[in-house]
């Protein structure tokens, strides 16, 4: 029996919601107290609210809401970025072609008049009506593959959102279009046939470029979506009507999925930007994340009328600081050499925060050789200078940054 349809269930819920710190594993093993329960399903539970805590509060806090398997949690996308995807789209119709959990198919569905939620999986079909009845909203459910419901709707959609399975046979983590689930290489004519737009989402570690290409030049716009200091997921914007160059976007967004910061370039103004090289000066740019994994250095040191380091240096510097920078910045200290001895001349507790940018040697490798412990309010870049010379750059924090 589902947990969902269990005679029990108001007060299983609140037994979870009241026992949601139990280590999940220790309470399995106390099973026998609680004869009537499904208490593997339960514990299931008590994990996935650790993880809806911060990811999903919204419905974190909503009493009667059921959570799905672990790997359903990790895949599915964070409130935080659902409601910036909402903030892109608008309409009549909509579709989610890849529904899951149904947390994009939520948050985007509060744009829409009518929506459809697509999934081939039984379990997470019937998760999901639950879960849009206790939260109110009129989705309907198809469950299907996304390439039967192509083929037999009649509806031409404002919208169709497709977030492919990443996972291959083995459950390993895969990230090219071609490898995932529903292959979008092969189902994109159908989709662009029933759609005036369509949101695609990608794993962080998928290539822009490639993706780009491999979607066969309808990409209008790709948004690289950072989250608490890490990329979480990259969206691609296609349109029937072909582009060459799309726009590509670094997003920094906030906990309510609001923008924070953000960086739009594209490539052919990142292959023509002329950008100029220094020696550090009395600041020094940390691109973010989403920043770095756009690839638009050339363009970010054009419009900020500032210099890198060295051509394979990702690091920025200026003789002033800067508003709005889509990363962190730093007080520059001291240039220091590579060299215990010389570093703890300057700082004798040897306590810093270190990173490297094309530097010859790991970070654990070189924090040993060093003798650095972490922390303290001080960082450490280790880096190849314009003159080739690898060296320690010994910063601060600008605060509010």
């Amino acid at each position: 029996m589902a947990l969902r349809e269990h005679k029990s269930l108001n007060e299983i819920l609140k037994f979870v919601r009241e026992n949601e710190q139990e280590n999940p594993a220790h309470l399995v093993l106390r099973a026998k107290q609680f004869p009537d329960w499904p208490i593997k399903e339960i514990a299931e539970q008590i994990a996935a609210r650790k993880k809806a805590k911060d990811k999903l509060p919204e419905w974190y806090n909503h009493p009667e809401i059921i959570f799905p398997p672990a790997l359903s949690m990790e895949q599915c996308s964070s409130e935080a970025t659902a409601k910036f995807k909402a903030s892109l789209v608008k309409g009549r119709h909509f579709a989610d072609l890849s529904g899951g959990f149904g947390i994009d198919t939520y948050y985007l569905s509060q744009q829409f008049d009518n929506v459809i939620y697509v999934e081939q999986q039984t379990h997470l079909c019937e998760l999901a009506a639950y879960n849009f009845q206790q939260l109110k909203k009129n989705i309907v459910i198809h469950h299907q593959e996304a390439a039967q419901f192509l083929a037999e709707t009649g509806v031409h959609f404002d919208w169709i959102y497709v977030d492919p399975a990443r996972r291959d046979q083995n459950q390993k983590k895969v990230s090219r279009w071609q490898d995932c689930s529903p292959d979008l290489t092969i189902l994109l004519p159908d989709i662009l046939n029933k759609c005036e737009n369509l949101l695609v989402k990608g794993a962080p570690m998928l290539d822009i470029s490639q993706g780009v290409e491999d979607l066969k030049g309808y990409v209008r716009n790709v948004y690289v979506l950072e989250w608490k200091g890490e990329v979480r997921e990259l969206l691609f914007h296609l349109r029937k009507e072909k582009t060459t160059n799309p726009s590509i976007k670094a997003v920094l967004l906030s906990d309510d999925g609001e923008v924070k910061k953000h960086f739009e370039a594209n490539r052919v103004e990142e292959e023509t930007s002329i950008v100029h090289y220094s020696m550090p000066q009395k600041y020094i740019f940390e691109p973010s994340p989403s920043l770095m994994k756009s690839g638009l250095f050339k363009a970010l040191a054009k419009a900020f009328a500032i210099q890198k380091l060295h051509p394979n240096t990702q690091l920025f510097t200026a003789s002033d600081t800067l508003k709005d920078f889509p990363g962190r910045s730093f007080l520059l200290h001291e240039i220091i050499q590579v060299n215990k001895k010389a570093l703890k001349k300057i700082l004798p507790d040897m306590k810093v925060n270190l990173s490297t940018r094309n530097f010859p040697m790991p970070v654990a490798d070189l924090k040993k050789k060093l003798g650095i412990k972490d922390g303290g309010e001080y960082y450490i870049f280790a880096c190849t200078l314009q003159d080739e010379s690898k060296r320690l750059l010994l910063c601060k924090k600008i605060k509010n940054q």
